[in-house]
């Protein structure tokens, strides 16, 4: 017996035993991975702040300058404080300056200028109160690393390359998709639209209509016991309520109506992007509000304006086109005959 518990001992030493030691491997690991992810990133430190305490981002990129603003949640072209920003890339800029950390210092040489004197990108960054403007130059083809510069320093650094991608955005490139129309197909109760081609236009109305559901006769006898009647919605032609649309189109163009935009012009003229003339206008109603759209096909894209609002939206062709269908598109001559027939 005392054999046995004496084996169960050394047996229960042997497991803790085990057990640190695979803690401390897992423990070397982290730490060596801690290290190495520091390593990358670099050790030398350049800017360290809170990211509630940032207050503006300044940067120059391909001869354009944007200033950012932060208000501690939400951030804002400082000279177009309408233009829908990706907050997501704002937040990317904020956290590599927030821990900006480079690899090596180097003490420049004589006739060098590792790319500094004309700059791929400039940033400044204020938070606390205080302000630090970094110098990005040349890319080192070697290890990748990018050389820069701090204000009132005049060591060069090298730092990750990504410290500087992530400022390489021109403010179209920071536009953020979304749906300006603020409509959902959902909710629409009444679609029309009128198309202008030259001299000659034609307008089409589409009107949501509710029905009941039309039941097997294997269901009729149990309907007829139950007094609840089941309704569906379908859309209908004003000027031909009889005529069964295509489903297919009928999505098309609401998806048209509540589709993403790929770009924001704020401040800017109708006239200068043809929507003073707009080649559709759409009136879409839905249980609570009426909006009014123009669309327009100019030389270098086509656009949107939502009645009330200062900026000029960038759509894509067929956007526009899937809001020009004519009646006879919009009628399915299959269904049609189908239900002739029936």
């Amino acid at each position: 017996m005392k054999a046995k518990q004496k084996t169960l001992g050394i047996l229960l030493v042997l497991i803790l035993l085990a057990g640190a030691a695979l803690a401390f491997v897992v423990n070397a690991n982290t730490q060596a991975e801690q290290a190495a992810s520091a390593a990358e990133e670099g050790t030398i430190p350049l800017s360290s702040f809170a990211v509630e305490d940032l207050t503006q981002i300044q940067y120059t990129y391909q001869e354009e300058t944007l200033l950012l603003n932060y208000d501690g949640e939400n951030w804002t072209l400082a000279d177009d404080p309408d233009y829908h920003l990706n907050q997501t890339l704002c937040n990317s800029m904020a956290a590599a300056l927030c821990d900006f950390n480079a690899k090596r210092r180097l003490t420049a040489e004589e006739g060098e200028s590792y790319g500094t004197e004309s700059p791929l990108l400039t940033v400044q960054v204020t938070a606390a109160g205080q302000t630090n403007r970094f110098t990005f130059g040349d890319t080192n083809p070697v290890t990748g690393d990018i050389y820069l510069q701090k204000e009132g320093d005049t060591a060069i650094y090298t730092a990750s390359s990504s410290k500087a991608e992530c400022f390489e955005y021109t403010k179209e490139a920071l536009f953020e998709s979304f749906n300006p129309t603020g409509l959902s197909s959902s909710e629409l109760e009444q679609v029309e639209y009128t198309v202008s081609e030259g001299d000659q236009s034609y307008t089409v109305c589409l009107q949501a209509v509710s029905q009941p559901v039309e039941e097997d006769a294997a269901d009729s006898t149990e309907s007829a016991e139950s007094e609840a009647v089941e309704y569906t919605t379908v859309w209908r032609l004003t000027s031909e309520p009889d005529a069964v649309l295509d489903e297919t189109v009928l999505d098309q163009i609401f998806s048209s109506l509540t589709s993403y935009v790929s770009g924001q012009i704020t401040g800017a003229a109708l006239a200068d992007y043809g929507l003073d003339a707009p080649a559709v206008t759409v009136r879409a109603t839905t249980f609570d509000t009426v909006v009014n759209l123009r669309y327009s096909i100019a030389e270098d894209g086509c656009y949107l304006w939502v009645e009330g609002d200062d900026s000029i939206y960038r759509v894509d062709l067929t956007t526009v086109q899937n809001l020009c269908r004519t009646p006879a598109e919009l009628t399915s001559t299959e269904n049609t005959e189908t239900a002739s027939e029936s």
